[in-house]
């Protein structure tokens, strides 16, 4: 499923993958991604940052708000590889929890070495696809530290046990931080507070919810443009 068509899933009726299987396949991708075991236009990609904390998103790096609710799409979740060299990612491969058959194996990777550094080269990566709660903007998250996939881990298995009991399992979530020392080294790890747990039918509400009061919203700017130049400036003073 691109991308861009979290929305219009939300707001159709097709039902393109059985709940049990979704759910049993992301339970797996998430024990995967703790047992240490091996996205297209429009999407705001999200940095984290686990040495300051920093959340960004876009090419001019916006802080991301942290108060801001999101809405997770079950069916976006996804697993990954990701091939670092000289500080920055030179190669990915994607595919969705669900789509197990469009796994790469570690064998199937091309090598880009040389590596001049131990943490260079291809390094397991998780992921989720998510949007604004008025379903206008969407987001992409990945990573491939261990902390951050714990993380990912963790939202997945919840959504993976909530979809196989027939559970709502859209997040209405805050995407925030959490500071843990490491080592003898304070980081920063990412931390995803759940305010509500949505069906769809209540995803799609929302969002046409939102959609309504954005449409009255116009058709008023409209009707007090097309009202008389003396009367705006009667108003006014």
């Amino acid at each position: 499923m691109a991308k861009t068509s979290l929305k219009a899933y939300v707001e159709s009726g097709a039902v393109t993958v059985d709940n049990q299987a979704l759910g049993e396949a992301l339970l797996a991708a998430a024990s995967e991604v703790s047992s240490g075991g091996a996205g297209a236009g429009g999407v705001e990609y999200v940095a984290f940052s686990g040495m300051t904390g920093s959340i960004t998103f876009g090419r001019d790096r916006e802080e991301l708000d942290e108060d801001e609710q999101f809405i997770i799409e079950p069916l976006s979740c996804f697993l990954g590889w990701v091939c670092w060299k000289d500080s920055k990612p030179i190669a990915r491969h994607q595919w969705l929890a669900h789509e197990a058959h469009n796994r790469v194996a570690a064998s199937e990777l091309a090598d880009h070495g040389p590596y001049r550094k131990a943490q260079e080269g291809w390094q397991e990566s998780v992921g989720f696809g998510f949007m604004s709660a008025d379903g206008d903007v969407m987001f992409e998250f990945s990573t491939n530290s261990k902390s951050g996939r714990n993380a990912v881990g963790a939202m997945m298995t919840e959504i993976g046990t909530r979809t196989v009991a027939g559970e709502p399992n859209y997040a209405l979530f805050r995407f925030t931080k959490e500071k843990f020392q490491a080592q003898g080294e304070w980081n920063w790890k990412p931390k995803f507070l759940v305010d509500e747990w949505l069906d769809k039918a209540e995803v799609a509400e929302m969002m046409g919810e939102e959609a309504e009061v954005e449409e009255a919203e116009v058709e008023e700017a409209q009707e007090e443009e097309a009202k008389p130049a003396r009367a705006k400036r009667t108003r006014r003073t």
